[in-house]
């Protein structure tokens, strides 16, 4: 009887060892990986409500998805271009000394960033405000709810996803990048 015991607390022990060093092992991995980012700052110019370029190379908010720039939405019975209110909202949020972070390119070669004015999360602000809808579980699901709760932007009518609009429409870009799993390990230890 004793004997079982003990072995039943030496696989629990054993059990509680490996768990620590795989969780060891993903923290090690999300350290290194955000070591490797590429950072830029500087004057971006805006393309849309998700997309930004500065130098020639273009750059695509992380965990976020805003109205293509032809997209229209519905108010109160009516169109309005909610997609040329996005990239209306994102200029007025980027100006000189805007910093982006990412280490990750999408298929169409555009780095996969992090943005931030004067330490706020330009992305998280786009979804706060209502025009751009979260693409990730651990991001910015505050803020989403935030709007929904107001009625503010893409929540205070009708709208179709932008995804959905795309691929209704055939456009080129038909998804849209995930941070993948050491991003989001990142986030929640707060190494962003």
């Amino acid at each position: 009887m004793r004997q079982n015991k003990g072995r039943r607390l030496a696989f629990l022990r054993d059990g509680i060892v490996l768990i620590a060093i795989f969780l060891l092992g993903i923290l090690i991995a999300a350290k290194l990986d955000s070591d490797n980012m590429q950072r830029h700052a500087g004057t971006y110019y805006v393309i849309d409500g998700d997309t930004l370029a500065l130098n020639g190379k273009r750059f695509r908010l992380l965990g976020i998805d805003a109205p293509e720039l032809d997209q229209q939405c519905q108010r109160n019975g009516s169109d309005w271009p909610c997609g040329q209110a996005a990239k209306q909202a994102l200029a007025g949020l980027v100006s000189a000394g805007l910093e982006c972070r990412g280490n990750d390119t999408d298929r169409y070669q555009r780095l996969l960033v992090r943005c931030f004015m004067n330490g706020q999360d330009v992305a998280a602000e786009m979804v706060r405000r209502g025009l751009a809808v979260r693409t990730e579980y651990f991001l910015f699901s505050d803020e989403e709810r935030e709007a929904k709760a107001g009625g503010l932007g893409l929540w205070a009518g009708v709208f179709e996803a932008p995804a959905d609009w795309r691929k209704l429409r055939k456009t080129a870009e038909m998804d849209v990048p995930l941070s993948g799993f050491l991003a989001a390990v990142r986030h929640l230890v707060g190494w962003e």
